[in-house]
């Protein structure tokens, strides 16, 4: 039988400086076989904590809104996943954000990856322009996968989402994970294939 924190629905909620570093694990161990962190990480192997530094310097960048999240084992205070979306309007991560983690990144995904901007680059560029929340990452540690950590990491932001009549948007690299977020209310709107790269999918919600 499970035991009682196994089975109990994670707590969600902002991080705060205390949680940077078991969020960076978990995301590290989230994205460790993620489609683009493969391609955008070029440093050698292995890549699980190299993808944890990559996604926790995003989320830092979008955390002063409140809307970076960890979801947490209610008995033992274990981060079991997280999630970060940008407000309105702010869902580019600020070049001086990049230059002040600039050593710390660049030792993590390697130089060779700043090669792969102008690629990247081709995402920004399908970016809608309709103000709306903007999921830039959602992990949930693989040992707990299966715990409705992901559901509810979502639900915050689509409650908000909801109540202030606001769209949702969200890119996945993985076509196994569109069916979750359709229970969410989000469409595939497009694909877009990175040159020499993964295919991303792109999803938008409508508010209910």
């Amino acid at each position: 039988m499970p035991s009682a924190s196994s089975a109990s629905k994670p707590a969600v909620r902002p991080v705060d400086d205390a949680d940077w570093a078991g969020f960076r694990s978990v995301m590290g161990r989230a994205f460790a076989d993620d489609p683009v962190m493969e391609f955008v990480i070029s440093a050698p192997p292995p890549l699980q904590p190299r993808a944890g530094i990559l996604c926790t310097t995003i989320a830092r960048a979008h955390a002063a809104d409140g809307s970076t999240f960890a979801a947490v084992d209610g008995s033992t205070g274990e981060i079991l996943g997280g999630a970060s979306w940008a407000a309105p309007g702010h869902w580019r991560v600020p070049i001086r954000h990049f230059l002040r983690s600039a050593p710390t990144l660049l030792r993590a995904i390697g130089v060779r990856s700043v090669r792969r901007l102008p690629t990247m680059e081709a995402i920004e560029r399908n970016h809608p322009s309709e103000p709306h929340y903007y999921l830039a990452l959602i992990g949930t540690d693989p040992r707990h996968q299966g715990r409705g950590v992901g559901s509810a990491l979502m639900e915050p932001m689509i409650d908000r989402c909801d109540e202030e009549g606001v769209p949702a948007y969200l890119e996945s690299s993985k076509q196994q994970n569109l069916a979750f977020y359709h229970r969410f209310g989000f469409e595939l709107t497009r694909t877009l294939t990175l040159k020499k790269g993964p295919t991303m999918y792109l999803m938008w919600r409508r508010p209910r």
